[in-house]
């Protein structure tokens, strides 16, 4: 799958968080593009394995563990398995969210 328009792939929507599942390898590798409207918020989680949140565009915060990063498009934050973690639209922003399942088998 190729995309060159974000918006067209996954319309930005009001006042939520929408995803579009890129990769979806069972007990392996998940690749999710999140579209974060601005204000919206992904409360603090944990996943059973590591993943990553990487930055396309706009701006936003990511909570890992107990510190607040901000980020620019480019960005890359990895967590750890158990860590707690959250996200923050300061700007409508693309996310690519990373799940690497299989290393934890």
């Amino acid at each position: 799958m190729t995309i060159s328009n974000l918006q067209e792939a996954l319309p930005m929507p009001e006042s939520q968080r929408a995803t579009l599942p890129l990769i979806d390898v069972e007990d392996g590798l998940k690749v999710v593009l999140v579209a974060l409207p601005k204000g919206v918020k992904i409360a603090p989680h944990q996943a059973p394995y590591t993943a990553s949140a990487q930055l396309l565009t706009g701006r936003i915060e990511v909570l890992k563990g107990e510190t607040w990063i901000p980020m620019i498009p480019g960005d890359r934050v990895v967590f750890d398995k158990d860590q707690p973690h959250a996200l923050t639209g300061l700007e409508s922003s693309y996310v690519l969210v990373t799940h690497m399942r299989s290393q934890e088998r």
